[in-house]
């Protein structure tokens, strides 16, 4: 293994005190101002090399898990020890200035077990740089032998590696791993800047490839961010969901109304909505995992689809922060799971925490189920124990609304079909609709049983064009897919 000193290219007190007199600018009179300094540096510099070694596990804070120092370790006398998590952040207290910054960091890493997915991410924050939860790089941790180190090199970008190498007092790194449940210790020591090398292209020696098509005015440089998010989290879904997934995938920028969606093998991108919002670039994510979502069988619940492609996106994106986006972090009135995305997200973290401690996450899961061809209402009790209204209700606290039995009944589709939602009298502004999973906009066919009437509103709360109904309406005409509040008599 490497010289601790050595690979963190700390400068020892000897050779400050030398560049000091090189610059005339230190004395070596005991106790002087000067000497001072010097020994204030010494402690910076300690800082780092304490920290970097985790030599002090006390200095790093985790979200998760069980902390503890470990005797195992591949330099200095100790390294830190995480178990008992499936997901977690640990946090560097604030450093100066760093030494040593190159264009590679390291890290090494020891698993109780060889993992069947697992990744590690590292980010960087700084108020002084102007940094927030900024992205360093990532490395996968499939398949790692157990019970040896390994060291994992992450290549920095460019723009991070000249910040990095300024003058600052609050910088802040975060290591986030995501592995299979385990109650003994991963173990990580010697975080550490290697000799600098130039950072590869990014797919340069990927097996997988991407077809990309553009429409002229598309900026290049958000085409490249969007790229090298494909070649870096890809591989890493691949690995944990579908290993017979597509080794050449479709990469379209493309005029054509939307944000972003998945067809036929390939991913499509809205034009303007990547110019209006350049830091999207985690949509790559959602999208891809749609591709490795190929081969399903049997029933495929949509909400479920979406709110695992918003799972992996929370948990491999590496720009969410920057782009403003995140998952809800519990449930809020007027959403609901069957809506997808982050709401199914949300979903699928808090069932992990409560009903899947110690055994694979709900999405890898459902996973494996909905390619077997066998999702069913029972999937629910299988895993949990519950069927998904009862998870629903213990996830809202019992807040949210139970479905009524009794009332008119609101159709997704016209000639009543699609998914179908029963409301009793009542009045239903889009918040309350939202809570009893129906959307805004969604409304397509209504059926009202004789002694019920149904005033249904253009726009929210109970304005703008409305229209009375007494009978069934198999058509809404003009309010079709626009109906945004109901009074239900």
């Amino acid at each position: 293994m490497k010289s601790h000193h050595g690979t963190l290219n700390l400068l020892s007190r000897a050779s400050l005190l030398v560049t000091c007199a090189a610059l005339s600018a230190c004395t070596a009179a005991a106790g002087s101002p000067d000497e001072d300094l010097v020994e204030t540096a010494e402690l910076a510099l300690t800082q780092q090399e304490s920290v970097f070694g985790f030599e002090n596990v006390t200095q790093w804070t985790a979200s998760s898990g069980t902390v503890a120092s470990s005797t195992v370790h591949s330099e200095g006398t100790a390294a830190l020890g995480l178990s008992s998590f499936t997901y977690a952040e640990l946090v560097s207290p604030a450093l100066s200035s760093l030494s040593g910054v190159t264009d590679e960091l390291a890290l090494d890493i020891r698993l109780p077990v060889s993992p069947s997915y697992g990744q590690l991410q590292v980010f960087v924050s700084s108020a002084t740089l102007g940094l927030s939860n900024t992205w360093v790089g990532q490395a996968s941790l499939q398949g790692l032998s157990a019970n040896t180190f390994h060291e994992l090199v992450l290549a920095v970008p460019s723009t991070v590696k000249s910040k990095l190498q300024q003058s600052y007092s609050d910088l802040q790194i975060k290591i986030t791993l995501n592995l299979p449940y385990s109650t003994s210790s991963t173990v990580l020591d010697n975080l550490h800047f290697k000799g600098g090398t130039s950072t590869p292209a990014c797919g340069t020696g990927s097996p997988y490839t991407l077809n990309v098509t553009t429409v002229p005015g598309f900026d290049n440089a958000i085409l490249e961010d969007m790229e090298c998010t494909f070649y870096a989290v890809y591989p890493l879904l691949v690995q944990r969901f579908n290993t017979s997934a597509a080794t050449t995938v479709g990469f379209n920028i493309t005029n054509e109304p939307g944000v972003a969606w998945a067809s036929g093998g390939s991913t499509f991108y809205n034009k303007q909505h990547m110019l209006d919002n350049p830091e999207d670039t985690d949509v790559v994510v959602h999208e891809t995992m749609h591709i490795v979502q190929a081969g399903y069988s049997g029933q495929v619940p949509g909400w479920i689809i979406e709110g695992t492609a918003d799972y992996v996106r929370d948990a491999y994106g590496l720009n969410n922060a920057a782009a403003g986006w995140s998952i809800p972090s519990g449930w809020v009135y007027g959403a609901h799971y069957l809506f997808g995305y982050g709401d199914a997200a949300a979903f699928f973290k808090w069932i992990d925490a409560t009903y899947r401690v110690g055994q694979p996450p709900v999405v890898d899961a459902l996973d494996d189920i909905l390619r077997a061809g066998t999702y069913s209402s029972q999937t629910w009790v299988t895993l949990t124990g519950h069927d998904v209204e009862s998870l629903w209700q213990q996830y809202s606290n019992n807040q949210a609304p139970l479905p009524a039995t009794s009332g008119i009944t609101v159709y997704e589709d016209s000639s009543f079909g699609g998914r179908a939602v029963i409301l009793d009298r009542g009045e239903y502004d889009v918040s309350d609709l939202g809570a009893r999973a129906v959307g805004n906009d969604w409304i397509s066919s209504i059926q009202v049983p004789a002694g019920y009437t149904v005033t249904a509103y253009l726009d929210s709360p109970f304005a703008g064009t409305s229209v009375v109904y007494t009978s069934s309406q198999a058509s809404l005409g003009a309010l079709n897919d626009k109906i945004s509040s109901l009074v239900v008599e």
